[in-house]
């Protein structure tokens, strides 16, 4: 039986670093993973009503639990989170659990990893002092406020061990026997999280505070008949619609913690059909913008769906209440705002059907002269540019005819 365990180390100050320039919520080469936006999520709702979450933690677990007041959401930062799933992968590696490396950290891991390194101290370790957590933290990018461990790899079970954590300290404030549950509610603005396959749970906080009016939104378990479905709303205005769009059906979203303009939202979905789906948060502001999570594309209900490791697709699901149109279609708009599908490299979508791009290097498959004028007229992509082909061809000739009556 696997043992589980945690761990946690903090500061007491947060400190910044700058923010990514990537679309809200879009994947960047497999970062986030469906694990580690759900912990994102997790965190959040907490965040923005620590008495609800903190409602059914054992007694004697929680007796700092009173001193928790609602804090603004987290945000994603793509350096910790690809500095928490190093540390994941390199605690698999090389078998150990702690905060500080086992071993000192190569300088230039943040472009090894995780292309030309998998966290093994073949490739990640090099001769000195080990690596602090801090450190560690720092070689990817951001400044970092705190760390949290644990060993379970499914997010419900690691972030309730993080939550729950018993304590025998009634004082307010960040010690040693609460250091995962204060970092989950007071650390921050930003985090990133990493979790890989067979790996520990690891949450780095630090960075920078977003501005988008949703955060985070994930779903949970991640695949089965029965969903629920999580997004956090931040603006000054409750949302004047809050949906989450399956594959073009639409289902309304509740406050479930927090306030209207400060809270979570859930929509629990069942009967779903079984293989990969996609979704997206479809919010509208008090002023009637939409506000879409992720802000391009959609994620997937289902394991497994998408090539890079994550759970991000660059295709959003049909509009609500639309049936898409795909019959005999390769690619191309599906009628609904989406597309029937893509062009692997070296095809092109033409009239719905994925068409071998020539490989001469010439996009045009007429022959061309030396002139650079093609020759063949019959291929013209409209009546219009034939006649005006035509015309040219007459006035050339007429000018012909003129040259040769009037030599100069």
């Amino acid at each position: 039986m696997r043992t589980l365990r945690t761990a946690c180390v903090g500061f007491a100050v947060a400190m910044m670093t700058a923010s990514s320039a990537h679309a809200v919520g879009e994947s960047v080469g497999g970062f986030p993973n469906w694990r580690e936006r759900t912990l994102h999520q997790f965190m959040n709702r907490a965040r923005v009503d620590p008495a609800s979450d903190l409602a059914a933690c054992p007694a004697a677990n929680c007796l700092e639990k009173s001193c928790y007041k609602a804090v603004p959401p987290l945000y994603y930062d793509l350096g910790l989170g690809k500095a928490a799933r190093f540390h994941s992968d390199e605690m698999k590696q090389q078998n150990y659990f702690a905060h500080d490396s086992k071993c000192a950290v190569v300088s230039n891991i943040a472009t090894i990893y995780p292309g030309q390194c998998k966290g093994a101290a073949s490739c990640a370790c090099t001769t000195g002092t080990a690596t602090s957590w801090s450190a560690r933290v720092k070689l990817f990018g951001p400044n970092t406020s705190g760390e949290i461990i644990a060993s379970p790899t499914d997010p419900k079970q690691a972030f309730y061990l993080w939550l729950y954590e018993p304590t025998s300290v009634s004082t307010c404030g960040y010690n040693s026997q609460n250091g995962h549950r204060y970092n989950i509610l007071q650390a921050g603005p930003a985090v990133g999280n990493g979790v890989t396959d067979a790996g520990a749970s690891v949450g780095d906080f630090g960075g920078t505070a977003g501005t988008y009016k949703i955060p985070s939104g994930s779903h949970y378990p991640q695949s089965g008949a029965s969903v629920e479905m999580w997004a956090n709303w931040k603006d000054a205005a409750a949302p004047s619609q809050a949906v989450v769009n399956v594959e073009g059906k639409c289902s309304t979203m509740s406050l479930k913690f927090g306030t209207a303009q400060s809270g979570a939202y859930l929509s629990s979905l069942s009967g779903l059909s079984t293989g990969c789906q996609r979704y997206r948060f479809e919010f509208k502001d008090s002023a009637g913008t939409a506000v879409m999570f992720p802000e391009t594309g959609s994620y997937y209900i289902g394991s497994s769906c998408a090539s890079d490791g994550s759970d991000f697709s660059a295709s959003p699901p049909p509009s609500c209440g639309c049936t898409p149109s795909c019959s005999g279609k390769q690619c191309g708009d599906d009628g609904c705002g989406s597309v029937c599908g893509s062009c692997e490299a070296g095809a092109s979508c033409t009239d719905g059907q994925c068409v071998p791009i020539p490989t001469d290097g010439n996009p045009d498959p007429n022959d061309v002269n030396a002139s650079g004028c093609s020759c063949d007229l019959s291929h013209s992509s409209s009546p219009a540019a034939a006649q005006l082909a035509t015309a040219s061809m007459l006035l050339g000739l007429l000018l012909l005819r003129r040259l040769r009556k009037n030599p100069v």
